[in-house]
């Protein structure tokens, strides 16, 4: 029998009447909020950038890194890095270097440890029999030999194994000095037939986006313990060729690989534009360099925004249409993950100094052609900062005047003459992990860092990614947002702190209100029995929010150095918002207790339990020697003894929740702070997970209680 959930009429009007109350404490003064089409900076400043940057120069930029290989470390990187490096220097910006540091496989960053290049001269797959055939090769489509194979020159009978992923598949065949065919994943493949049933070699059927894409090839990569080779085909290919061989016909093919694996160097592009009062604050923009060829919308499309939002600051300060930084503006073009945990790793002195930043990685699709959206991904909670209203404020800003609607003018169209005329499509989206901002928000570098992201991309991490693929218009639209927030970060101006202030007292009132009406949603579809847990959560919801907007609240004053009357105005903000919190708690208790009385249950009063007592009295620290968020093969070999505590529960969850409980130890949370914090964040985590977690991060040395 289906388990009953309440519903009253009452209820809802309670709520009704609730929000309705709420309006006059947190709304606005108009009753509905009007479009937002209002930007922090002034259009004549926005209009400068619009007039400036090129999606056409940033497309041209994305054709010349695409011609590379840009594997972490290799060869083909180092050639990228030093075309960035020279087209950084011909702009003009100032102190251009390339800088770098060790990857042998031995070296290790924090809890990272680097890789050696893995680097190749030529590759080719070829059909000896029954009649001479190209397959594929290296120097036509890189991405189809697998990451880590090594040099050869063999040759073998080729027979197909289906997915290849399970020892049933091989029971009626023997692979044993043959090449197998399969449709798994090549490590799962090459780690059964290669290194337990002695197979040659490994040829895989790419599956990804069969339907849609059937001539792309999807890159691969070989983790065994016996060298070997892998190629990957199109599923158009492949399949072709599995059909020969489901019909009888013997094929045998030759593999030949000249590849070297050796100790090299992780190499990051550095660039500046200097500040003048401000010089020794400063703001990052970083994009990582690497990927497979092409790799052009990943991520030769972000480091091309770079460049260009380079180039267009240079050029508007150099002709003062803008004014020259305060805060000194830095430049990253990184190998992903590696090259940002090493820069974080060498530069404790430059971290330190590094107010906010922006991480633009795959931003130049075609939103229409792909059903693509821009999302801006916000820090996380445990980073609270005024960059997420922000930049709210110039992607609404830029959205409401690029979009087809009926019977409204824009103001402000941003548009490539060889580009799309696509709608600017967007989603304000949470903390997303993935790419170089995870380093940077974490709790130990401690830098507010945002993300911009174009998906879905059907050509990801394939053949298919190439330059023609990156909307112009959507370049320039990318690198317009991240350069007016430059603008405004690397500025002090008192004009653009009390018009943020405005934006995100507007912001906070809301966000607020969505927590009560969460909190509201919690108690209205809860069972009885979790009734009272439930109103417990709902609580925490509420006192979280008001910690989180006090603390973005904070991190805009002293945002203007000569402006101490927005510091005040921001402080009687801060302070009526406190001051509201008992009404919103109240608003909360009517409603429980309206909802006890419905259900007929008790009406109990919160407590803490045994359990959250002893938590509150437990506050752990972070190891300084090992900053940045946990690497799970690091954890793995740190307590390799202990297979059986991998199977703890949290390591189901989202992977954010660990990457969040391990930036709120900070010296003094405790771990009951810890499980609020992060419970507010995603969903209502039991506390012993958490303290589970750190006890686990402890033995790694990482945590310390």
């Amino acid at each position: 029998m289906p388990k009953k959930r309440f519903s009253h009429p009452f209820i809802f009007t309670f709520i009704f009447v609730l929000i309705f109350h709420s309006f006059f404490i947190f709304w606005p003064s108009k009753s509905f909020p009007a479009e937002k089409k209002d930007p922090v900076l002034p259009l004549s400043i926005l209009r400068s950038l619009n007039n400036e940057i090129s999606g056409e120069l940033a497309q041209d930029y994305i054709r010349e890194i695409a011609r590379y290989h840009r594997l972490q470390p290799s060869l083909g990187y180092s050639q990228a890095a030093q075309w960035v490096a020279e087209k950084a220097r011909s702009f003009g910006l100032s102190e251009v270097e390339i800088e770098r540091y060790p990857a042998d496989g031995k070296v290790f960053y924090f809890m990272y440890p680097s890789s050696p290049a893995w680097d190749v001269d030529m590759a080719e797959l070829w059909i000896t029999k029954p009649q001479k055939e190209k397959l594929t090769s290296f120097a036509e489509i890189p991405v189809s030999v697998a990451i880590n194979s090594r040099s050869c020159d063999v040759e073998g009978e080729l027979v197909y194994v289906g997915e290849g992923t399970s020892l049933q598949d091989y029971e009626k065949i023997d692979v044993k000095g043959k090449v197998v065919l399969a449709s798994g994943p090549i490590d799962v493949v090459a780690n059964l037939a290669v290194d337990q049933l002695g197979a040659l070699g490994v040829v895989t059927i790419n599956m990804r986006f069969a339907d849609d894409e059937p001539d792309n090839v999807s890159t691969l990569r070989l983790r065994t313990k016996t060298p070997t080779f892998g190629f990957g085909l199109s599923h158009r290919r492949g399949e072709a060729l599995k059909m020969r061989l489901l019909r009888g016909e013997k094929i045998f093919v030759r593999a030949i690989v000249k590849a070297e694996i050796r100790p090299y160097y992780y190499e990051n592009v550095i660039a500046t534009i200097p500040g003048t009062e401000l010089k020794d604050e400063e703001i990052l923009l970083t994009a990582h360099l690497c990927h497979y060829k092409p790799g052009a919308n990943d991520n030769a499309s972000g480091s091309a925004c770079l460049l260009e939002i380079g180039r267009t600051l240079r050029r508007l300060i150099d002709e003062k249409e803008i004014a020259p930084p305060k805060r000194t503006i830095r430049f990253l073009w990184v190998p992903e993950m590696s090259g940002s945990i090493a820069w974080v790793a060498k530069n404790p002195d430059l971290v330190s100094r590094t107010k906010a930043g922006i991480n633009l990685d795959m931003v130049g699709q075609y939103l229409n052609q792909n059903n693509s959206s821009f999302f801006l991904h916000l820090t996380p909670h445990s980073r609270p900062h005024f960059i997420n209203d922000l930049l709210i404020n110039l992607v609404e800003f830029l959205a409401a005047n690029n979009m087809q609607a009926f019977a409204t003018p824009s103001i402000f169209p941003v548009y490539s003459l060889s580009g799309s005329r696509d709608s600017f499509r967007y989603r304000i989206m949470p903390y997303s992990g993935g790419s170089d901002q995870v380093i940077f928000n974490d709790g130990l570098v401690g830098v507010p860092f945002a993300f911009f992201l174009v998906w879905p991309d059907r050509y990801y991490h394939t053949s298919g990614d190439q330059p023609e693929h990156c909307d112009p218009t959507q370049l320039k639209r990318s690198a317009l947002l991240a350069a007016a927030a430059t603008i405004f970060l690397s500025d002090d101006c008192p004009h653009k702190a009390r018009r943020l202030a405005g934006e995100m007292i507007n912001h906070c009132r809301i966000r607020i209100m969505e927590e009560l009406k969460r909190a509201f949603n919690l108690l209205n579809w809860s069972e009885a029995a979790n009734t009272i847990m439930n109103y417990k959560e709902g609580i925490n919801f509420i006192e979280q929010a008001i910690k989180r907007e006090t603390a973005a609240l904070e991190s805009l004053k002293n945002y203007s150095r000569r402006d101490k009357e927005v510091d005040n105005f921001i402080d009687n903000f801060i302070e009526k918002i406190r001051k509201e919190r008992s009404s919103l708690l109240s608003d909360l208790e009517q409603f429980y207790r309206l909802t006890c009385l419905a259900r007929g249950l008790k009406i109990e009063k919160i407590n803490l339990t045994p359990e959250e007592i002893a938590a509150a009295k437990i506050i752990p620290k972070r190891n300084p020697k090992l900053k940045g968020p946990v690497n799970l093969a690091y954890l793995r070999e740190k307590i390799k003894d202990k297979p059986e505590i991998f199977n703890l529960p949290i390591f189901q969850e989202d992977n954010r929740i660990t990457y969040e409980i391990l930036n709120f130890v900070n010296g003094r949370n405790s771990l009951l702070d810890i499980r609020n914090a992060v419970s507010a964040e995603f969903k209502p985590i039991p506390i012993n997970w958490v303290e589970a977690y750190l006890r686990l991060l402890a033995e790694a040395d990482v945590v310390i209680f």
